[in-house]
């Protein structure tokens, strides 16, 4: 099955990526610690001296949290403001990252053997994200359409369900309703992003500068393969939630009481980060090695 082969070929193309990877984890790093520390330092100053500090570092308790937002709004506030603004600098990141990764995959042949053992790792990644970044930044503005009929399908969902409900009165089905809108909504979610990635594995492929063109052309590709796209999507998305699961369990295995403990538990949380990329490469690696297949 083409399907299985492809998920194989992204999680071998996936491990002989380590500087892929590393470069991965270094974004996420650096976007986390920035976090890290504008939040370990409001808590210093503004908590640090309260009496309700230890209960809150113990665990989250709502009444501090919201004592916080009246008394220490503005504060909290800004750091909400930054953490919005880097949020928006990581996506365009992101955007920048993707043309890089599917430029050094592109240098694999379809058996998984590279086309060229003289391709250095940093001029491909690097040019390749240069390159592709203005036509995935209008497949982003493009894409709003597919955004816009989620919102649509979101709205009548809503409706609908105010409808079958009786306004929220009849509580059985409504709670049989919430969790069908749950899943109808992350299957058109998972469905939108894939056919994006799909726009994105053709401009980098057949290095096309017709973006809109691309994504009609990925939208067409997806539903004339709609059930192995499907597979392939869902096959690493339940490797992504298999290693979660693992992380979650190692993690709450290890006690935090002391300086040790707080160190390997987080340099499991990096472990988990850099799994994050791997699979992020694993994942356009399958994609487009059926793209390339199927085509």
């Amino acid at each position: 099955m083409k399907v299985l082969s492809s998920y194989g070929n992204g999680v071998k193309r996936a491990f002989l990526e380590p500087k892929m990877v590393v470069v991965l984890w270094l974004v996420n790093f650096v976007s986390a610690s920035v976090i890290f520390f504008l939040f370990s330092g409001y808590l210093s100053d503004v908590i640090g001296n309260r009496l309700v500090a230890a209960n809150f570092l113990k665990g989250f308790d709502f009444e501090t949290f919201f004592e916080l937002i009246i008394h220490e709004g503005e504060a909290l506030h800004w750091i909400l403001y930054v953490a919005f603004i880097l949020a928006f600098l990581y996506y365009f990141v992101s955007l920048f990252l993707h043309g890089g990764i599917l430029s050094v995959l592109k240098g694999w042949g379809i058996t998984g053997e590279r086309e060229s053992r003289d391709l250095r790792f940093a001029p491909v990644f690097f040019q390749g994200a240069g390159k592709y970044f203005g036509r995935f930044f209008r497949l982003t503005i493009y894409s709003f359409l597919l955004w816009l009929v989620f919102g649509i399908v979101y709205f009548l969902l809503n409706l609908l369900m105010k409808l079958l409900t009786a306004g929220g009165t009849n509580e059985p089905a409504m709670y049989y309703l919430f969790w069908v809108r749950v899943v109808i909504i992350l299957f058109l979610y998972f469905l939108i992003r894939m056919i994006c990635d799909y726009a994105r594995i053709r401009i980098v492929a057949e290095d096309s500068r017709a973006v809109f063109g691309s994504l009609i052309q990925a939208f067409k590709f997806v539903f004339r393969s709609f059930f192995k796209t499907l597979i392939l999507y869902y096959l690493i998305l339940l490797t992504g939630l298999a290693i979660f699961g693992i992380y979650w369990v190692v993690q709450k295995m290890v006690p935090t009481q002391t300086l040790l403990p707080i160190l390997i538990a987080f340099l499991i949380g990096q472990i988990f980060i850099l799994s994050r990329g791997w699979l992020k490469i694993a994942l356009q690696a399958a994609q487009l090695h059926f793209y390339t297949y199927k085509k």
